[in-house]
């Protein structure tokens, strides 16, 4: 009937568009063919098996959707649509698609994701006019020779496919912004992508590419480019690997390095505090013909002591061969060989491990390698024994060394010669670390002499382990370390001080003067601050301070107390459990030192009570190293935007280790009569999965009370809500607020206290919403996530007139906010853009105020009740400036406004285009040549999202920041123009 009364609608008023989405539709209505008028049809999310022939007849389409149905193919006639500009089918069941669809030669965007698709038809290179391409998510095993002829595509996604290659003149699509790779099956890119100078995004990720190395693609898009373009120019193969050599404490690992060294026994070595760090050449087994091929091998050799473990992680890489030894004389068990190879497992999986027995006796020696090969495939490439002393197995583990490396996937690889000739200035440098400015001096004397080039090379030689360099921080960002193990031996003498220890860990600063006496006092800082890099501390409050957290104690204090108090019992909770295949080092410590803005006193060795600012919110975070679990519970009035930001932080720290088993399991909420709790747990990715379902099975039966619980309501605030959703929680709290603050007029205690619940509970749910606008507006975004910011405000310069009508020769003022999730605000004194009413305002502006007015028109209850006596001002200010933006979009032509709702409510697997982005961007920078950006800062968050801050908000994320960037004073809402504290104005 909805169908029916929309399709009659459009028939009377001769409407151009038509929606028929989301109404559970099996056959498009017949009497649709009548509307020939139309220019735009949309059919998605209904249960469409087939289209009908006649839809050929309505050939004043130009756009055409019908995503997510069950579309198992399209009729010829789909091909006398010839004024389509826009084709969308994703998300059906299409094997295949006509011939006729080579007919549509007007087509600038087509949408095929998500199908079946095993090859495309000659006929689509006719569809030369393509700047958006979607093929994600089929089953293509290659492009046809032809798809270089789309020399205007702008974005293309080949996302989870069957590629093994891609065309080899690929480099002709010089237009592209954007390429998505991602879940492919690519061992090489070629060379010409080194001519794709306009790429920003370039997803790799789930490929077993060896050329360019996985150093060079962590590099990000910019250096993979100029990586292949120099590789064409003047490439070499460069014969390079990586030994690492791990086990217990006095074990043997630096004698074994000496004897397959050839160097003298040392019976009386020092154990290994740290990383060393050395070399092993060998000749190459089986050199390509005609060449005498030696292979360059560094030697990482690991202190075994457990403290060291945790600083161990971020050298070791899957690029590597792994020396495992233990010890005969106490055994395999003894020397913890399940310990190590979980650990090489979690952070290096695709790594071979060769096993070697030392201390040998009478006996030789015995481990179950059958039991072990079963419980780790793939990883144990051979056991032998040595013996360092008498030189007993040490040239056959010389052998098997040689044998292996030359079988890593990245041994031979092609790089740039003058890449390769400055990595070798750069590892034979004597100096310790040197200056950014110093080093780019080493590389142009290498012959890299570009600063985009030295750039693409420092962040691969950071990605390989030769240096250390972090540009984005403002404490580290004018420093390069050359010797990473002189860093790690730095750290290690703060882990084995006795003095740090019995002070439960504190490493006061003064501590510094005798542990790094050797050392210059402007050195000591950035000592400080790269163990805060690594996750290893935090300062204290007092900056006078860091707190090495692995060096918390095992017991923890007393916190039930608190945490189970009549208050906190009452409140809601949200829970999460992740069962592991081992509890890696780092876990939870990494994860405290990463969440330290939330910190209370109450934290151990394997758990911690957090507390949000609000003083409403807290958290428990605990790991059970027996039982392999680690659990993230959240409680207070709203718990879900604070368990959303932990449970990212937590997911990041993860993230480390690649190779670790994850199960996430949601706790059921059912409570028995007795008030115990129900046992079981669901695992989190069969929820997932009941709700991706089509139709969704939204309810789930548990085995242990036998009662069926709602999907929705066990995923609640562990998934974020439909905006939707969000949105009418908002309302129904702040309806509640209203409804208290009347009563609490009268000073009731309690209804003060509900005051401040229900005002900690709104300004969750709309950090909720702004964190989660600014997440999708980020993933849509290019992978270089945050290049300006994305919040905007407009307001009119001159209020003399009335309406909010635009008119010609109006001029808009333009403010960026500050986008701490909760607290979008102005800045004060931070001069605003101007922009006349031209067609940058109305094609740029306006979509992102589109975009943001949904969340923006809650900065007003939220702050209104912040700023005390002046909030009525205030709010009306605010309330008038949204009035404005909302009165600005309802001025658009139907046709404009009925693009942007359709462009909001399309799927965000896959972006459209990105243009809305580049062309913000693009303005801004017209507007802001020198990209000051109000004094906005980029912060990198510990959980991942890049946010533009003011310098208060900054301040909350960075550690130790006493100043940072350069951002003005917060001002929690506007002010009006020409009062108090109004911003100068700025001419366009």
């Amino acid at each position: 009937m909805e169908a029916h009364a929309r399709i009659e609608e459009c028939r009377r008023t001769r409407g151009t568009t038509l929606d028929l989405a989301k109404l559970e539709l099996t056959a498009v209505p017949e009497r649709v063919r009548e509307l020939t008028h139309l220019t735009s049809l949309t059919l998605d999310w209904n249960m469409l098996e087939e289209l009908p022939e006649w839809i050929g007849d309505l050939t004043g389409l130009e756009r055409f959707s019908a995503d997510r149905n069950k579309l198992e193919a399209v009729p010829e006639s789909i091909g006398r649509l010839t004024r389509l500009d826009d084709l969308s089918l994703d998300f059906n069941t299409l094997e295949a698609v006509p011939d006729s669809l080579g007919n549509l030669t007007r087509l600038r965007q087509l949408r095929l994701y998500g199908n079946h698709l095993t090859a495309l038809p000659d006929t689509l290179q006719n569809l030369t006019k393509l700047t958006f391409l979607a093929l994600g998510e089929n089953s293509l095993e290659r492009l046809p020779a032809w798809f270089t002829n789309f020399t205007r595509l702008d974005t293309v996604w080949l996302t989870g496919n069957l590629l093994t290659a891609l065309p080899e003149d690929i480099g002709r699509l010089a237009r592209l912004t954007r390429l998505e790779l991602s879940g492919n099956s690519l061992a090489e890119l070629p060379q010409s992508m080194g001519a794709l100078r306009a790429l920003r995004s370039l997803s790799l990720e789930g490929n077993p590419l060896t050329n360019p190395p996985p150093e060079v693609v962590a590099a990000g898009a910019a250096a993979i480019v100029t990586f292949l373009a120099e590789t064409q120019a003047d490439p070499v193969r460069q014969w390079s690997s990586k030994v690492v050599v791990v086990g217990e404490g006095r074990v043997g690992k630096t004698s074994l390095l000496r004897a397959l060294r050839g160097e003298t026994h040392n019976p009386n070595e020092d154990s290994t505090h740290g990383l060393t760090v050395g070399t092993l050449d060998m000749p190459h087994p089986h050199p390509p013909a005609g060449e005498d091929v030696t292979m360059l091998l560094s030697t990482w050799d690991f202190g075994g002591q457990e403290i060291y473990h945790a600083t161990h992680q971020f050298f070791l890489t899957d690029r590597s061969l792994f020396l495992l030894l233990w010890d005969a004389q106490i055994g395999w068990e003894g020397s913890k060989l399940h310990y190590w190879l979980d650990m090489i497992k979690a952070r290096a999986p695709q790594a071979p491990v060769v096993l070697v027995a030392t201390h040998l006796g009478p006996r030789p020696p015995d481990l179950p390698l059958d039991e072990l090969q079963e419980t780790y495939p793939g990883l144990i490439v051979e056991s032998l024994s040595a013996d360092s002393a008498s030189g007993a197995g040490v040239a056959q583990v010389r052998e098997v060394i040689r044998r292996q490396v030359a079988l890593l996937p990245l041994m031979g690889v092609t790089w740039p010669r003058t890449w390769l000739r400055a990595a070798d200035a750069v590892r034979a440098a004597e100096n310790k670390h040197i200056t950014p400015e110093g080093l780019n001096e080493l590389l142009s004397t290498a012959g890299v002499r570009e600063p985009s080039h030295q750039a693409s090379l420092t962040a691969a030689l950071h990605s390989l382990g030769d240096l250390l360099y972090y540009p984005d921080d403002e404490e580290l960002c004018d420093l390069v370390v050359l010797r990473p193990q002189w860093l790690t031996a730095y750290i290690s003498r703060v882990l084995d001080s006795e003095d740090v220890l019995n002070e439960g860990g504190l490493f006061h600063h003064s501590f510094g003067a005798t542990l790094w006496q050797d050392v210059e006092r402007s050195m000591r800082r950035h000592l400080i601050r790269m163990m805060e890099n690594f996750d290893l501390s935090y300062r204290t409050e007092d900056q006078a301070a860091s707190l090495v957290v692995e060096l918390l104690p095992w017991n923890p204090p007393p916190y039930q107390d608190e945490w189970n108090s009549p208050g906190r019992l009452g409140q809601r909770e949200l829970r999460l459990r992740y069962r592991l295949h081992t509890v890696p080092p780092g876990i939870p410590t990494w994860f405290i030192a990463r969440e330290h803005r939330f910190s209370t006193p109450v934290r151990w060795r394997s758990g911690a009570l957090l507390k949000h600012p609000d003083g409403v919110h807290a958290a428990l975070v605990t790991v059970d190293r027996h039982a392999k679990t680690a659990e993230l519970r959240v409680r207070g009035s709203y718990p879900h935007d604070f368990f959303a930001v932990l449970k990212d932080g937590f997911e990041q720290t993860l993230q480390r280790y690649p190779g670790l088993d994850i199960t996430r399991l949601v706790p059921c909420p059912h409570r028995y009569p007795d008030g115990s709790a129900c046992a079981h747990e669901f695992r989190h990715e069969q929820l997932r999965a009941r709700l991706d379902r089509r139709p969704p099975l939204e309810t789930i039966e548990c085995p242990e009370h036998l009662e069926s619980v709602e999907v929705s309501f066990l995923l609640q605030g562990i998934e974020r809500p439909a905006a939707d959703r969000s949105e009418q929680m908002t309302r129904q709290v702040l309806e509640r607020l209203d409804r208290m603050e009347l009563v609490g007029q009268r000073r009731h205690a309690e209804v003060r206290d509900g005051i401040e619940q229900a005002r900690a509970e709104v300004s969750a749910m709309v950090a909720e919403q702004q964190r989660g606008f600014l997440a999708l507006l980020r993933r849509e975004q290019s992978r270089q996530e945050a290049i300006c910011p994305s919040v905007i405000w407009v307001r009119r310069v001159s209020r003399r007139e009335a309406g909010h009508r635009l008119r010609p020769g109006d001029v808009f003022q333009l403010h960026l906010c500050c986008e701490a999730p909760g607290e979008w605000h102005l800045l004060e004194g931070a001069e605003p853009y101007e922009l006349p009413v031209n067609s940058q305002f109305t094609k740029v502006v306006l979509p992102y105020v589109h975009r943001s007015l949904k969340v923006l028109k809650y900065v007003v209850p939220v702050f209104g009740a912040a700023v005390g006596a002046v909030s009525e001002d205030l709010s009306k200010a605010v309330k008038d400036d949204l009035e404005l933006m909302k009165a600005l979009l309802d001025g658009l032509p139907g046709e404009t406004r009925r693009q942007l709702s359709e462009r909001e409510s399309r799927s965000t697997v896959v972006a459209t285009d990105h243009a809305e982005s580049r062309q913000m961007y693009s303005l801004l920078k017209q507007l802001d040549p020198e990209e000051r950006w109000a004094g906005l800062n980029k912060v990198m968050t510990p959980e991942g999202p890049a946010y533009w801050l003011c310098r208060e908000h900054a301040r909350f994320y960075q550690q130790g920041a006493l100043g940072a960037g350069t951002g003005h004073e917060a001002l929690a809402l506007p002010v009006q123009p020409g009062g108090v504290g109004a911003p100068a104005r700025q001419q366009a």
